[in-house]
């Protein structure tokens, strides 16, 4: 009794036993598997389709950058500045978001920007945008394969015929939405622009998460072209 207590198998425990408890095993494992599978499929995915840098411009390293985000809605506007920030530093590079310097989230003029940038020590601006938001349909075909079930009944044939039940997923058509944005590198010393891309977030779940995404892929991207430290 103390040997099951413990999940160990007595000396009398029959074959069909272990079958069944081999059986519960492989479905506990299939669920946990499908599960993992389901999670790494949710996550928000940011891909940089087109990029290009400045051939006219030598090998820089910029170690102090000021986030720009074009929008008129203050709350978003922060939380994408900060976000960016965020993962810019995750990075090894220092950055400071807008926000803190020019509140307004109405076009600001050229002497506006200025003036928060001149002093701060900025090597660096990144200014982002939302270039549209698009929509398409994806036909997912139809699937079948097979999970593992818990034994039932007794016999060599009732643990056979009971392993695995076989599952048809019919075909379907579902919308994918695609965020667009385009983000600039200027440097702070001659104002040229040194690098450009345009990132595109599949099927984000809500506004932080388009941000995250997306920030943490264009900071990756300006890590791998050697732009940051």
């Amino acid at each position: 009794m103390q040997a099951r207590w413990l999940g160990l198998a007595s000396a009398r425990e029959r074959p069909y036993d272990r079958a069944m408890n081999r059986a519960r095993l492989s479905q506990s494992l299939a669920f946990f598997i499908a599960v993992s599978a389901l999670l790494s499929c949710s996550e928000t995915k940011t891909s940089i389709p087109l990029s290009w840098r400045n051939p006219a411009v030598g090998q820089t390293v910029f170690k102090k950058l000021f986030v720009i985000g074009v929008g008129e809605d203050d709350t978003a506007r922060r939380l994408f500045e900060d976000t960016f920030a965020k993962s810019l530093a995750e990075r090894g590079a220092a950055a400071q978001a807008s926000w803190g310097l020019l509140p307004q989230s109405t076009q600001l003029t050229e002497e506006q920007v200025r003036g928060a940038i001149e002093g701060g020590g900025f090597d660096g601006v990144l200014i982002s945008r939302l270039m549209g938001v698009d929509e398409s349909q994806e036909y997912v075909p139809p699937s079948t394969y097979t999970v593992p079930t818990s034994y039932r009944g007794y016999g060599y044939y009732g643990y056979y015929g009971t392993s695995y039940d076989v599952v048809h997923q019919p075909g379907y058509y579902k919308t994918n939405t695609t965020y667009r944005l385009e983000t600039n590198l200027y440097s702070v010393a001659n104002g040229d622009l040194v690098w450009s891309g345009q990132s595109e977030t599949l099927n984000p779940e809500s506004l932080s998460d388009v941000i995250a995404s997306m920030t943490a892929a264009v900071a990756k991207k300006l890590k791998t072209e050697k732009l940051i430290p």
